[in-house]
């Protein structure tokens, strides 16, 4: 099987190691040409491509059985045209291509937005209204117009992410102060990085469609979780101030069921501290 990952960042990278080991053909693109000699290593092909590059999608789209777009912005300036300008654009050649693909999209459990504490599935109502999820919204949407094309849409909605160089411990140290903007009755949705990659890995080998919600089984307040923190660091525990917070509420707990039913097995159900 032909496979081309799209944005070869934190996970992007690490999911062409798996499934380099597992004998699959491997496309990889980048921003970054300083990423294209550790690319070399784990695929067949490296390309340094911007998502609104049509002549190089057209060329991935028809090579390729399997398309993975693994993008991430890195500033709220970069949301339109990281993820909107390459759905648009997979989009447009999509309707110059005669043989439909499959595409995994990984998207972001923030588009739930505020949901007052209560738990959310991939049904839900996407009630975010800022102007970063409004744009993963349309992006989300964009992909899955495809299946009238006869593509086949898989799109894993992300909790944030930690593992190897996001260490929990080291992501809270950054942040840490005795006073944190937001507020400590919360609730945290996580998932490590390998977990992020064998949901991918699985949904390619099971031909798995449709939207599912990948986090895990943890949901400690943002109180509760800087305590645990804290006591592992010897800090003392910091307090929450919603009066500082400068992001819009998005209160809830993100329910990982439907990739279960599956029968995806997580790695690290509970956060590994």
């Amino acid at each position: 099987m032909k496979v081309a990952i799209i944005g070869c960042g934190y996970i992007g990278y690490e999911l062409a190691k798996d499934l380099f080991e597992k004998d699959y053909t491997i496309t990889c693109t980048t921003k970054n040409p300083k990423s294209i000699e550790k690319l070399k290593k784990t695929t067949q092909k490296s390309i340094i491509m911007f998502g609104n590059d049509r002549n190089e999608m057209e060329i991935i789209l028809n090579e390729n059985d399997v398309i993975i777009i693994t993008i991430a912005a890195s500033s709220s300036d970069e949301f339109e045209s990281t993820y909107l300008e390459t759905a648009k654009t997979i989009k447009a050649c999509a309707l110059e291509t005669t043989s439909p693909k499959a595409i995994i999209y990984t998207s972001k459990t923030s588009i739930y937005g505020n949901h007052n504490g209560m738990w959310v599935d991939e049904a839900s109502t996407l009630n975010a209204n800022d102007d970063d999820a409004k744009i993963l919204i349309d992006t989300e949407d964009t992909l899955s117009s495809l299946t009238k094309l006869g593509y086949k849409i898989c799109i894993l909605r992300l909790a944030q992410i930690y593992g190897p160089g996001r260490d929990i411990k080291d992501l809270f140290k950054a942040i840490y102060k005795d006073v944190i903007p937001g507020h400590g009755d919360y609730y945290t949705n996580m998932v490590h990085q390998k977990d992020v990659v064998n949901a991918i890995s699985y949904a390619i080998e099971h031909k798995i469609e449709g939207i599912y919600n990948i986090a895990d089984d943890d949901h400690p307040t943002r109180q509760d979780f800087a305590n645990l923190i804290c006591s592992r660091l010897k800090l003392n525990p910091p307090k929450y101030d919603p009066k500082l917070a400068d992001l819009p509420d998005r209160n809830k707990r993100v329910s990982n069921y439907r990739i279960k039913e599956k029968g995806f097995e997580f790695t690290y159900p509970h956060r590994s501290i």
